[in-house]
């Protein structure tokens, strides 16, 4: 067998003594191999010694692209990588990964002790540029794993392996083609089109196929007559519901995933429900719909199952395709490209993974620290001295608060923005400067549309063909669409935009042209460049201030352009609440470390278009829902209530929704410490501040499946009660010992055990070996007290934490401006240890820090560090 050693300074030593004995042509460069098998040519390009590119195109030429690459940032490393080849196999070894090929061009992957981590397969792998439907697809074959990331959807599902999904940006939904496996390698497909995941292989036929009757044209308009109100997509509901039914007969046992499609052109409004043997597999029922749903369900061989498919408002009868349970593939398959594109990234756990995959497509910056206290939002202040008259109520009543929001309609009548209508808000500046005195930022909504003729013209923003969205493919447009928010908004003191409709599902036309090409090709990636248009010019116009914007859609690579993305317009339900868990954690595994969600559901009761509930203010399930949401809010990346119709301010509620809603905001705040310094650590290590289980112990299969447990930086854990009157909750434990935040009981791991979840709490747990830092009780995030920060000790394990100050709102951290304690404690001997870290923002002798240590169930003990090196034993 032939071994060759390269990397950049071996190249020409390498090529020149080599003689191949592949069974096929092998072409060698610094960067990688290329393998000519057949009609397959195989490029394998080593990025670094754990990220490996692989493009197969049928022509050298076909791999070429005129198309930007928006996502990865990283060039190709100068790691030393050795080539070894046989007639029957060729085998790269780097520093951390084993990549071998076959005769058959089969590609697979080992941990450098030979641990095989994945394989591609030849089935359900093909190139096929002139087919109908998907044109390219790679398959690899799927182990006793676990699968997560690839965005947000809201079918609740957590575990992603052999399920069928379309990555397609929705209002609900948004696609980012990266995957994670439990075996600790990911996945980045690198392809803009719409996507397949498991692309389905059998059908549901139902025998009769009933007719289809169209929507009434009968809308509700507005009171206002505000045309494009949410409320105008709203029709009454038509006598035919549009059901249909048949029966199925598995032939295997186990676990059946399924994909239903229901409108093939087009958004869908009604409802679209899949039931087996009365047991829902598939449900929607917001006015905003996706084409594709997933499902899945436990089925027996043998027995004759009853299939009720409804989708009420569709355009097509809609039809419902399955995989069976020994599907055992992970595929991606993609409607336009002339090349198989991915990257593979091996780490030693999932953690390690997302890392990698950052290193890959771009860190996250940090936020100002007002970023991550609360957000009081609503649809919406309707003029200035509304906003005004609220944000100075918060004060008066002393609710902590970072940010209040201006959603839609602000803008003249018959446009849609981006300026202000003169005779609703007759002075923005001054509101800006009267919230700016409030401590509070303003958050102001605009699309990436130009239905404003005199904008258009003067920022000369072309559109895509057929619609308003702006041609963001156009590097000339991205500058002149940021030069229009700066003019409107930045210039006037807009801290931040929210960047709403980036899917975006008003261009119908895909084969419309835009700068790069036809739209079908770089469709999902919009989100993307509308952020990075923001980003780029925000930060090179007030390079002081931190860019923080929020947006509906997402794509891999985002993070990079200090954006959250949020999980649309969700209807207040106990299903769709449940729903936003799985959503928020599987988009977070999928690289993007900020989301959000609308705190109490969007579309909030029967005047907000929502019949589960009456009134919003009165229903008392609304208001227990209300309150386990905002929960849920308190542990998320950017804590933001909305809701459609809706005065969502929390003092408009019961007291007791009220006291709850103080409670949890409260505790935000004193966990800004915490949270500030693992912001730290999404910025500098690629970790997260949300998570699921898995994360942190992917060998437990109990977590595999875990959807409403989350950990909340590295030490906390949160359990969320997503049933209405539920006051006790199983919560799983992973090994270890854990404490009862709520009681300080301090438990042993490993098992399921069931706790008390009064309404006015939620679960949660400390993990032993733990130290987190509390604030005081402020109004807002950066407020001066002169009262000590205390540090928590949950004893049982030694613990260490990195405490991380800075300016709070500039870019100087990338300078080195702040400082980093580094807080340990020895179980052994009792003993917390205090000194410099890192860093020279704060000088401790001038301006010493006052603390108060407490180990839980313990001594407490107040001191000084003074920037020497303190102990303090307990």
């Amino acid at each position: 067998m032939n071994r060759i050693i390269f990397g950049l300074s071996f190249l020409f030593i390498g090529v020149a003594g080599c003689k191949s004995t592949f069974v096929h042509q092998i072409a060698q460069s610094a960067q990688g191999v290329t393998i000519y098998i057949d009609s397959l040519t195989l490029q394998i390009d080593i990025i670094d010694k754990a990220i490996v590119h692989v493009r197969k195109g049928l022509t050298m030429d076909s791999m070429k692209t005129s198309v930007p690459d928006y996502v990865t940032v990283l060039e190709p490393q100068q790691v030393a990588w050795e080539l070894s080849e046989s007639k029957e196999q060729v085998v790269i070894d780097t520093e951390a990964l084993k990549i071998l090929v076959d005769m058959d061009g089969v590609v697979r992957y080992q941990s450098k002790d030979g641990e095989l981590l994945l394989s591609e397969t030849n089935e359900m792998t093909y190139l096929n540029p002139k087919a109908e439907g998907n044109v390219v697809s790679q398959a690899f074959v799927a182990g006793d794993e676990a699968l997560y990331g690839l965005g947000q959807f809201q079918s609740g599902i957590m575990n992603w392996k052999n399920v069928p999904i379309r990555l397609q940006q929705y209002n609900q939904e948004i696609a980012i083609p990266f995957l994670v496996s439990t075996k600790n390698y990911g996945i980045y497909w690198h392809n803009y089109s719409l996507t397949d995941f498991n692309e389905t292989q059998k059908e549901i036929e139902f025998v009769t196929d009933q007719a289809v009757q169209a929507k009434s044209n009968e809308q509700v308009v507005p009171v206002d007559g505000e045309k494009e109100n949410v409320a105008a997509y709203a029709t009454k509901e038509d006598e035919e519901k549009n059901i249909r039914e048949t029966t199925f007969t598995p032939q295997q046992s186990g676990e059946y995933t399924f994909m239903a499609l229901s409108d093939n052109n087009g958004r869908m409004r009604g409802e679209i429900k899949v039931t087996i043997d009365g047991e829902e597999v598939i449900y929607y029922s917001t006015i905003w719909m996706p084409r594709r749903y997933s499902g899945k369900m436990m089925l027996e061989a043998g027995k004759t199952y009853k299939v009720v498919f409804q989708n009420t408002g569709a355009k097509i009868s809609g039809r419902l395709f399955y995989n069976e349970p020994n599907f055992n593939k992970t595929v991606f398959s993609s409607l336009k490209g002339h090349t198989i594109d991915y990257y593979f990234v091996h780490g030693e756990n999932p953690g390690e993974v997302i890392a990698l995959n950052q290193k890959l497509t771009g860190k996250a910056p940090m936020f100002s620290k007002a970023s991550y206290g609360f957000w009081q939002c609503r649809e919406r202040y309707h003029d200035q001295e509304e906003l005004l008259v609220n944000a100075r109520e918060m004060r008066e009543r002393e609710i902590p608060v970072d940010n209040i929001v201006q959603d839609w309609f602000y803008w003249p009548k018959g446009t849609k923005g981006p300026e202000w209508d003169r005779d609703k808000y007759p002075d923005a500046k001054a509101m800006v400067d009267e919230l700016n005195e409030l401590h509070m930022k303003l958050m102001v909504s605009v699309w990436p549309e130009m239905k404003n003729e005199r904008l258009e013209s003067k920022y000369n923003l072309s559109k895509i063909k057929g619609s308003n969205y702006v041609d963001i493919y156009d590097s000339g447009v991205q500058e002149r669409f940021y030069r229009v928010l700066s003019d409107s908004m930045f210039h006037l003191g807009v801290s931040s935009i929210w960047l709403d409709g980036t899917e975006p599902e008003g261009v119908t036309d895909t084969k419309a042209m835009t700068a790069v090409g036809a739209f079908e090709n770089v469709q999902n990636p919009y989100s993307l460049l509308v952020t990075k248009a923001m980003y780029d010019g925000r930060r090179t116009e007030f390079p002081t201030e931190r860019v923080f914007n929020l947006t509906r859609s997402a794509y891999s690579g985002q993070q990079r352009y200090g954006a959250t993305s949020w999980s649309g317009d969700v209807e207040a339900s106990w299903e769709q609440f449940s729903e936003q868990i799985a959503a928020g954690l599987n988009f977070t595994m999928a690289g993007v470390p900020y989301w959000t969600h609308d705190i109490g559901g969007f579309f909030r009761d029967s005047k907000s278009i929502n019949p589960d509930f009456d009134d919003q203010y009165t229903n008392p399930e609304y208001i227990e829902l209300l309150t386990r949401w905002f929960q849920f809010g308190a542990f998320s990346p950017i804590f933001r209530i909305h809701g459609y119709v809706s005065e969502t301010e929390i003092w408009r509620y019961d007291e007791a929704f009220e006291a709850t809603a103080r409670k949890f905001i409260d505790l935000r705040y004193q966990l800004m410490p915490y949270i500030y310094s693992q912001a730290w650590q999404i910025t500098s290590n690629s970790r997260q501040l949300m998570s699921p289980l898995v994360y942190h112990y992917p060998e437990d299969k109990n977590t595999w499946g875990i959807k409403d447990q989350l950990f909340f930086g590295e030490s906390i854990m949160v359990g969320l009660v997503t049933e209405y009157e539920q006051r006790e909750k199983d919560i799983y434990l992973p090994a270890g010992d854990w404490y009862n935040y709520w009681t300080g009981e301090k438990l042993h791991g490993g098992t399921t055990i069931r706790v008390s979840a009064p309404l006015s709490e939620t679960p949660m747990f400390v993990k032993a070996g733990s130290i987190i830092p509390f604030g005081p009780k402020v109004q807002y995030a950066t407020q001066e007290t002169k009262e000590p920060l205390k540090l928590k000790i949950y004893p049982g394990q030694d613990a260490e934490f990195v405490l991380y100050l800075d300016d709070n709102e500039s870019y100087d951290y990338e300078k080195g401006e702040y400082s980093q304690l580094l807080i340990s404690y020895s179980e052994k001997n009792q003993e917390v240890t205090i000194r410099e870290a890192a860093g020279d923002y704060i000088d401790f002798a001038q301006k010493p820090m006052d603390l108060v240590v407490e180990v839980i169930g313990g001594s407490s003990k107040e001191t000084r560090y003074a920037g020497v090196e303190l102990k303090i034993s307990l």
